[in-house]
């Protein structure tokens, strides 16, 4: 069964989160549709901070999207939003399990809170509830397990991407070097396999990143690492054949 998605959404998609869609697209048809509306439901999650004034506005949102898991999953009727069909197309489809979608939700919603990460740990956290949760539901989509160490590798190294951004807000207690560590030990136990690449392979990327950011002329405050598409492409190929993150 075809799971429609708008258009417009995919577009909004292709941009706000390329590295995903990339992967997906070596997925058959079914399972990159299903992918699709996964990243559609948390693309949907990841903007509602810069759509807000006040945290309790976002809080409302949020709860918004937890109340339409919660009908998805009840058999009610589906709510009226570009991407809550998809998404209890996908749900009735792959019978992911809620947990995953619950867990997301929750951690995306630290977005709204500006207190620093008091630690590496506290940061950790936050990319296993985001991007780890994220990564174990395509992995499951996929029909495989696992997923998590990839995710929380992709999630950290997204902070350490971002710290030009984060110094001085919610990476304030935390340094680069710090997260960057971190990232190399989660990518070394991140695991793949032909079955989840789809779900997994723009984690393959993260050792190019790793790169940009330990050169000695590397300044965090103000650089932000360059990664070119076609470069992205043929890392992402290689991955694939080696089938190997």
């Amino acid at each position: 069964m075809t799971i429609h998605i708008n258009t417009s959404v995919i577009e909004r998609l292709e941009k706000a989160d390329p590295d995903r869609i990339r992967a997906a697209r070596l997925a058959d048809v079914d399972v990159r549709d299903q992918l699709l509306a996964l990243y559609a439901f948390h693309a949907e999650l990841a903007k509602i901070p810069e759509l807000v004034s006040e945290p309790m506005i976002g809080q409302i949102r949020y709860q918004w999207w937890r109340d339409c898991v919660e009908e998805i999953y009840a058999g009610g009727t589906v709510r009226n939003h570009e991407v809550s069909q998809p998404l209890a197309d996908m749900i009735a489809q792959t019978g992911l399990s809620r947990f995953h979608l619950d867990r997301i939700v929750d951690g995306r919603e630290r977005d709204l809170d500006p207190r620093p990460f008091a630690s590496l740990s506290e940061a950790t956290a936050y990319a296993d509830a985001t991007s780890g949760a994220l990564a174990q539901a395509a992995v499951a989509i996929c029909g495989g397990e696992g997923g998590a160490m990839a995710g929380r590798a992709w999630g950290l190294c997204g902070l350490a991407r971002s710290y030009r951004y984060y110094s001085d807000k919610i990476l304030k207690e935390v340094s680069l070097q710090t997260i960057l560590d971190a990232v190399e030990g989660a990518h070394k136990r991140a695991e793949a396999s032909s079955t989840t690449m789809p779900a997994l392979a723009y984690v393959g990327l993260v050792p190019g990143f790793l790169k940009r950011m330990r050169k000695t002329d590397y300044d965090p405050t103000q650089d932000v690492p360059h990664y070119a598409p076609f470069a992205k492409q043929l890392r992402m190929l290689r991955v694939v054949m080696r089938a190997r993150l």
